[in-house]
């Protein structure tokens, strides 16, 4: 069977980064994720999450955070410090104490095991950021770093992530990897606030920000495998199914046996699918404006080009 794609002259210049992954928005989000899956494995062998890196990086920059500072960093990668401070205390990582000063308010301290940690874990991180910025140079490293804040700054005007006064003074290599100052941290930040924003934008069309994805790989050519758009989003299985199922009840895709190949199933554009090519597209682009106002587009295609390098040295190992 030939598979079938929108006409080419339909196809704007410009929504071509979203239908082959290499707008900004989508780039952030792809180093993001693999920078966290990264991290993860990293710290699977200390029975450690993401979140418990944020709890003992803001601790290790400064020991006695309220709890409610430390609560913030969570909340603004998408997590939540429920439970997080009762498995760390439970494994004598962390203690809790109210303020001598204040008893309304309640500080987070380093055990000794805690403090320990910083011994280890930092040196593991490390190997990560070494390994995706080996071929990029200090200079181009300072200067993603302040485009990332000037989009921060852009979509949440009030966020910042300055911390009170340390009692010990990190050295600065290692302050550079630890939250809420890393890099790290601030892209998974900008990720994350950029697609609730456009979460927003596409709420009254009724798609999510993952059909939008999946949407996009069928404007750039429908009639092709479930297995092809699960590649493209990132899920399998039921997760995958479950995704299909939500778009083609809405309208937006069917389904069909291959006719050369009855196992396998193709996925198509419904007219309402195509229909969206005309108005979805332009929408992202005034999110990304949002996103980038007030850089130049040579400072937006050195984004691009430091993401890119990033993403195939962290896929190449």
């Amino acid at each position: 069977m030939e598979r079938s794609s929108l006409n080419n002259s339909t196809q704007i210049e410009e929504y071509k980064q979203f239908l082959d992954r290499t707008s900004l928005g989508s780039l952030t989000k792809r180093a993001s994720n693999l920078l966290t899956l990264k991290l993860t494995n990293q710290l699977a062998p200390f029975q450690l999450t993401a979140n418990h890196w944020i709890v003992l990086s803001c601790l290790w920059r400064s020991d006695g955070q309220p709890v409610t500072y430390i609560a913030r960093q969570i909340q603004q990668i998408g997590g939540t410090l429920t439970g997080v401070l009762d498995r760390m205390e439970k494994r004598k990582l962390v203690v809790r104490r109210r303020d001598k000063q204040d008893r309304r308010i309640w500080r987070v301290f380093l055990t000794e095991k805690g403090s320990q940690l910083l011994n280890e874990l930092p040196r593991l991180v490390r190997q990560i950021w070494d390994q995706a910025l080996e071929e990029i140079s200090k200079d181009e490293k300072e200067r993603f770093s302040q485009l990332i804040d000037h989009c921060l700054k852009n979509l949440i005007p009030e966020y910042s992530c300055s911390l009170p006064e340390c009692s010990n003074e990190l050295p600065p290599e290692l302050s550079r990897i630890l939250p809420p100052k890393s890099l790290g941290y601030r892209m998974k930040v900008l990720t994350l606030a950029l697609s609730r924003r456009f979460s927003e934008v596409l709420s009254p069309y009724e798609v999510t920000t993952v059909q939008w994805v999946a949407l996009c790989r069928l404007w750039r050519q429908e009639g092709i495998t479930t297995m092809e758009i699960g590649s493209h989003v990132d899920m399998v299985g039921g997760t995958l199914t479950g995704l299909l199922d939500r778009m083609e009840e809405r309208g937006l895709v069917s389904r069909r046996v291959d006719e050369q190949d009855k196992r396998r199933i193709l996925v198509f554009l419904t007219a309402r699918g195509k229909e969206l090519y005309q108005v979805l597209p332009p929408l992202a682009l005034a999110t990304t404006g949002e996103v980038t106002k007030g850089l130049k587009p040579s400072d937006i295609d050195f984004m691009k080009d430091f993401l890119q390098r990033m993403l195939t040295a962290l896929e190449s190992k």
